[in-house]
């Protein structure tokens, strides 16, 4: 094994293991993030596993001999408790001052004074009972002579200061609760607690938890234990049709777009997820799909539509077949229709309409349970068609950043770098007109050729019109541009000569690079000569040296790797020699075109190439109907001065024949 061909394979292992290293962290980071917003929903729901009033889910028994407490037998001697408290009085302030005010005012003997403000200033006052009572103690204590007084004046001001304090007996009350001790019962092992299906009642879960068959907050644990878990399982699982797209995508897309696609992805998803929030109805997840039909194909959109349908069924369980239906229709919808019309406004189109047939497939399911369209109906058609137009508007405005930002080349692009308006294909309009043309006819033979064996028509198209931009830095160095018959290579050494030829493929990459022209390009501009040799400088060069390596008069290569690649280095070495037939009738096409195909296989040209021979017969057949067409013989048109010849010679001899007079 030769040193180049170990450096290659390490270096192409090196570039596995990143990729794959990538690869694993975007699973990852799909598996967490499918899994957090799983748990946003799920984790919200859960509850304890056993509640007062539900039906028990078995039949419990007691699995020891145990003492337990009887909560009903407790709870009744707590109320026996509570009932034998009276009620506790207390003394009303203001009327305590308002009959001590009157006693000590009215003249009244200081030994009947004091008694009485004695009484009054009690924390629990007097009772209307006890103011007969009290009259006459302090009556007593008067004078003889002024006992009737004194009973007349008591009996006008004394009134009840003592009235029932709700606060004071309910403490009391539940004082006397709380020094009940709990009545306890014993349970034997195997006696059964609650049976199945029988409501739980709250002494059935304390029973429960003090023989340790339920704790709920070991429940409580437990049921998050096992919502995370089943949220990173069914994340694995949904991702599983993610890392099957990025293993069979990365021929196509380079890592940083797959890394771009399913970042996309997972934004959209948290985003439609608080949109959930605001409105079930409110889908712009179709966003994803109309940009993965744009940037890669609409079969790819299709089964990307359908995965992310299912994670939106499982984001709304409470309607989970009408959030699948509704999303399967519009993703579906926008798929297929954003590639319907070749303008980049086509995706506000798609987003539009996909938006009204996910909202009629709304109605539909509707109408098929029962229901009457009312106005939350109506009000969530227009969410759906909202949130479908939005989507196709991002879609709009990030289309531009996926192409100049993370180098996808779309059909849109494609067309608009196709246009003769094209700054660059101006450029080589202007400046090297032959290459120009000789591009032109390149393009149209392999835009053909390469639909016919299933190739990228339109992408081969593009790059055959760019592929020898390279010539402008100097056109007149080029059979195609010397207009005026001196060619600057007469004057030079083949060996200079090659340099210059050869540096039209180098400078063709400068070009394209100071454009900024998608990277997708420039294989056409590196691969179009492949490692060929400039056969007509060779020869000159052996006219002075027989001894010189062919290897020198090659181009640097690399050859052909693709389909369209291949197509063009044909295209390019069947247009150009057929510009040296003399004689350009179908046969002599035909035997130029095997000619030089076979000259490319014998050269290990298209070794690299994807090409069968059956897909070489299908170009060849396609170049020879297409060239036949072009240089086609043309008859000869004659001038105004022949055809006034041809007249006068007429008229000349009618004149000879006419009869003397």
């Amino acid at each position: 094994m030769s040193v180049k061909t170990a450096a290659k394979q390490s270096k192409q292992k090196r570039s596995s293991s990143r990729f794959d290293l990538r690869f694993s962290l975007l699973l990852v980071l799909c598996v967490a993030g499918l899994a957090v917003l799983f748990y946003s929903v799920y984790g919200q729901r859960q509850q304890d596993s056993l509640q007062a009033g539900e039906a028990s889910p078995q039949l419990y028994r007691s699995p020891v001999d145990i003492e337990v407490i009887d909560q009903i037998a407790t709870e009744r001697e707590k109320q026996q408790a509570r009932a034998q408290i009276p009620p506790v009085y207390s003394a009303e302030p203001r009327l305590q001052r308002l009959v001590i005010n009157a006693v000590t005012t009215t003249g009244l003997p200081l030994a009947v004074q004091d008694f009485i403000v004695t009484a009054y200033e009690s924390p629990t006052g007097v009772t209307e009972d006890e103011i007969p009572d009290l009259i006459t103690e302090a009556v007593a204590l008067a004078d003889a002579e002024r006992q009737r007084e004194v009973g007349l004046v008591l009996r006008q001001i004394l009134i009840a200061t003592s009235q029932p304090n709700a606060q004071l007996t309910e403490a009391a009350r539940e004082a006397a609760a709380n020094a009940v001790k709990p009545v306890m019962r014993e349970l034997q092992a195997g006696q059964i607690i609650v049976r199945e299906g029988d409501p739980l009642s709250a002494d059935n879960l304390a029973v429960l938890e003090a023989v340790g068959l339920y704790n709920p907050r070991a429940e409580l644990r437990a049921r998050q234990i096992w919502i995370i878990s089943a949220s990173i399982l069914l994340a694995l699982l949904l991702s599983l049709p993610m890392a099957y797209a990025y293993r069979r995508l990365q021929s196509r897309l380079s890592a940083e777009q797959l890394i771009f696609l399913v970042g996309l992805t997972l934004i959209s998803l948290a985003a439609q997820r608080l949109a959930l929030l605001a409105d079930p109805s409110f889908l712009f997840i179709s966003l994803v799909p109309l940009l993965v039909a744009v940037l890669i194909s609409d079969v790819v959109a299709l089964g990307w539509g359908i995965w992310l349908s299912v994670i939106i069924a499982v984001l709304m369980p409470s309607s989970a077949l009408l959030a699948l239906l509704t999303a399967l229709v519009g993703v579906i919808s926008a798929s297929l229709l954003a590639l319907l019309f070749k303008t980049r406004t086509s995706l506000l189109f798609a987003g539009g309409l996909s938006g009204l047939a996910a909202a009629f497939a709304f109605v539909v399911y509707h109408l098929l349970i029962g229901a009457v369209v009312s106005t939350p109906i109506l009000l969530s058609l227009v969410w759906i068609i909202g949130g479908s137009t939005l989507a196709g508007i991002l879609a709009l405005g990030l289309l531009p950043l996926a192409e100049s930002n993370i180098g996808f080349l779309t059909d849109f692009r494609l067309l608009e770098l196709s246009s003769p308006s094209s700054p660059l294909l101006q450029k080589l309009l202007i400046e090297a007109p032959g290459s120009y043309q000789h591009s032109l006819i390149i393009s149209n033979l392999v835009e053909q050729a390469v639909t016919n064996i299933g190739g990228n028509a339109l992408l081969a198209r593009v790059g055959a019109l760019y592929h020898d931009v390279g010539k402008l830095k100097r056109p007149h160095f080029y059979v195609e541009n010397q207009f005026s018959g001196e060619n600057p290579h007469d004057q030079l050494s083949p060996h200079l000569s090659y340099l210059i030829i050869t540096s039209h493929v180098r400078d063709g990459i400068d070009l394209l690079r100071e454009f900024k022209l998608p990277k997708a390009l420039e294989p056409f501009v590196l691969e179009h000569h492949g490692t060929t040799v400039l056969s007509y400088f060779y020869k000159r060069a052996l006219e002075d040296s027989a001894k010189l390596d062919e290897l020198n008069f090659r181009y640097p290569g690399p050859r052909p790797r693709s389909k369209e690649t291949a197509v063009l280095m044909l295209a390019d070495t069947v247009e150009s020699a057929s510009r040296t037939l003399t004689e350009p009738k179908q046969g002599s096409i035909r035997a130029l075109i095997d000619r030089l195909f076979e000259q490319r296989l014998q050269d290990d040209q298209l070794a690299e190439s994807p090409l069968n021979f059956h897909d070489l017969e299908v170009i060849a057949n396609t170049f020879e109907r297409m060239l036949t067409a072009i240089l086609h013989r043309r008859i000869h048109y004659p001038t105004s001065e022949e055809i006034q010849g041809l007249k006068n010679g007429r008229n000349s001899r009618r004149d000879t024949a006419l009869p003397a007079s």
